[in-house]
């Protein structure tokens, strides 16, 4: 990844992640992430305009249902938040690509948000994403996390 969009994006995750689900991560190396139990989520969420790509977050359910938590403000054993996880992680993709999109199209750019889409990540597929170099990965309540950033630049994604 380039390391520009690779500072910006570990940037955005950071801030996002802090002020918007009371979370802090750690980037580690993909050796170094945590192993993933249970099932996982990946929210992607795509935008356009001056700088066009996507924005894709995968998580494990558990910590899904954390960030639901944090972000409503509500106990872990609610059941509302089981009900809010997936909601929740969507949410957080689009204010962590909604962030990003504007970081790089800078003051005279004008980007668009698409709506998010999520779905249940496949083990196969996490092992993918999570050895492709172009993934950046975090470490977050020794839970791993995994971040990637595609920018389409005269019809190729960087």
């Amino acid at each position: 990844m380039d390391p520009g969009l690779s500072a910006a994006a570990d940037r955005v995750f950071s801030e996002v992640l802090s002020e918007f689900a009371f979370l802090f991560g750690d980037p580690v190396t993909a050796k170094e992430l945590p192993r993933l139990e249970g099932r996982a989520y990946l929210a992607r969420l795509p935008f356009h305009g001056s700088v066009t790509g996507h924005v894709a977050l995968a998580v494990p359910e558990g910590l899904a249902l954390q960030i639901a938590a944090n972000t409503l403000g509500i106990e872990a054993a609610d059941p509302e938040v089981s009900r809010k996880a997936e909601d929740a992680l969507k949410e957080v993709a689009s204010v962590m690509g909604g962030h990003l999109a504007a970081s790089l199209a800078g003051a005279a750019g004008a980007v668009e948000l698409s709506p998010p889409h999520l779905v249940a990540l496949e083990p196969a597929e996490w092992e993918r994403l999570s050895a492709d170099p172009e993934t950046q990965c975090y470490a977050v309540n020794e839970q791993p996390v995994l971040l990637r950033v595609e920018l389409k630049r005269g019809g190729a994604t960087t």
